[in-house]
């Protein structure tokens, strides 16, 4: 199952960089970066991910997947916005909500491949089904797309990912199977827990539990540990700082959670920003869909008597409308 919440965001374009066009939800786009020196060098992940922000203007995706080998794990990076137009695939760039790039692991390791795999296909299932897009390969119509396709369709001269993928093992046959089936035919569960938050990045002794009026719970951090998952009823300012109520005056702050730094949006249908003084940005719900994320400051602001997060230039989401926020 792919959760959302697992994706990098330190590498996202700010709101004046890329491409502001919604795009059409015909296509998911797949690629394979094509780069050997990937397998020549570990964790040259973060490498390609850091040079496709730096250079979006020439060419980017929304994802890149890979594996990064110091966390020893399968990692997908966020760069563009999914939804909207990327530049991965020439004329076939506005059809697709998403586009995913896959890296090379280090020295072809198999084991390696495989988580990474499987973090790609899981990923590219479930914005499919976010976006409503048929899970077929390479078919006539809506569906998803490699960029082989891309080529024989719209023009251009990219294979990918078919070559790399079979020197590991993944023929043209199993990469379809997977895509429309998932791996290993796992049914895959797509339901998001809306109200959990987890405790991560605090000090090993566990962090401490505030009251509303701003005071420490003694002993507290015993329990409230790295790892551990917690019901949130909404968020309230303290000390100047978002804090997760999870018990009966008992809050958390935000900066130690899997949030922090992030809002990920909790509206099914999308929801609107809006400005500094209130007024909704239209359209803005096309962009703010459910379950995307955005980078933010981690401050509260006070607009027409709720709390919002700034995610870019003007542009305020409701705190109610992210994960834990509040709405249910």
């Amino acid at each position: 199952m792919f959760n959302p919440n697992v994706i990098k965001m330190n590498h996202v374009l700010s709101g004046d960089q890329g491409d502001a066009r919604v795009a059409q939800k015909k296509y998911i786009i797949v690629h394979e970066s094509g780069n050997d020196k990937d397998t020549k060098y570990a964790d040259m992940l973060s490498n390609e991910v850091t040079f496709m922000h730096n250079n979006y203007s020439s060419a980017y995706t929304t994802h890149f997947v890979g594996y990064m080998d110091t966390s020893n794990e399968a990692q997908i990076y966020q760069i563009g916005t999914p939804g909207y137009v990327s530049w991965g695939a020439l004329s076939a760039n506005p059809y697709a909500p998403v586009q995913i790039e896959f890296a090379r692991v280090y020295q072809n390791d198999r084991a390696k491949f495989k988580q990474a795999y499987h973090l790609y296909i899981e990923a590219i299932r479930y914005y499919a089904g976010l976006y409503e897009i048929p899970l077929k390969l390479d078919e006539a119509g809506n569906g998803v797309k490699s960029h082989q396709w891309i080529t024989n369709n719209y023009g251009g001269d990219h294979q990918d990912p078919y070559a790399y993928f079979a020197s590991m093992g993944i023929s043209k046959s199993q990469f379809k199977h997977d895509v429309e089936n998932g791996i290993d035919e796992v049914v895959q569960d797509t339901k998001v827990n809306r109200t959990t938050i987890t405790i991560q990045n605090g000090p090993k002794s566990g962090i401490a539990g505030w009251t509303l009026e701003g005071k420490i719970i003694p002993g507290s951090n015993s329990k409230l540990v790295n790892g551990s998952s917690w019901l949130s009823n909404g968020l309230k300012k303290i000390n100047g700082l978002p804090m997760y109520k999870i018990a009966n005056d008992e809050y958390i702050p935000k900066k130690y959670t899997d949030q922090a730094g992030i809002v990920t949006i909790n509206g099914v249908g999308g929801i609107s920003s809006v400005t500094s003084t209130g007024e909704k940005n239209i359209g803005s719900e096309s962009k703010f869909q459910d379950l995307t994320q955005w980078k933010t400051t981690d401050k509260l602001y006070q607009i027409a008597g709720r709390y919002y997060f700034k995610v870019a230039t003007d542009e305020y989401i409701d705190a109610f409308y992210t994960i834990g926020g509040g709405n249910k």
